[in-house]
């Protein structure tokens, strides 16, 4: 065996290593999007079958944040798929910008307006998301210090 093909053994092992690692990345993500798909779908069909007047996505999304407060639902078995769910946001939006570009007598006439809306509620979103973020972190903080004090004290009696 040749050194060049025993110093190019390591590497192609490392690619495929790497290979392997991409692939089972992907897989996950696919299979974390396919889980929130699902629990997407199963809370329609709980919505439809009775009649509640709530989007799935928000009951899902409130089932989701019980099952990963109370610590039933892991974040790391999710991360994968919504970080790319995350990453590729923007193609959410392509097909809403789109459809406004069908109606251009409206956009002409509450062209304006509908900006304003835009503007005003995407203000609101992100106000209240960074009341919540800073609400959810003040709560981290004080959970944590609760720990610490209560490990200080344990530590003590001993």
């Amino acid at each position: 065996m040749s050194s060049i093909s025993e110093a190019a053994a390591p590497s192609a092992q490392g690619s495929s290593h790497t290979l392997q690692q991409t692939l089972w990345q992907m897989a996950k993500a696919v299979l974390q999007v396919a889980l929130l798909s699902a629990i997407w779908i199963a809370m329609d069909v709980l919505r439809q079958r009775f009649g509640w007047s709530m989007p799935a996505g928000l009951i899902g999304f409130a089932l989701l944040a019980v099952g990963l407060f109370s610590g039933l639902v892991k974040a790391r078995w999710l991360q994968t798929g919504t970080n790319w769910l995350l990453a590729e946001m923007l193609l959410f939006f392509v097909p809403a910008m789109l459809v406004v570009t069908e109606y251009p007598d409206l956009i002409r006439h509450q062209g304006l307006r509908i900006l304003a809306v835009i503007v005003a509620s995407t203000a609101c979103v992100m106000a209240v998301t960074a009341l919540a973020v800073d609400r959810v972190y003040r709560f981290e903080l004080w959970l944590a210090r609760r720990k610490s004090s209560r490990d200080f004290a344990a530590q003590g009696k001993e």
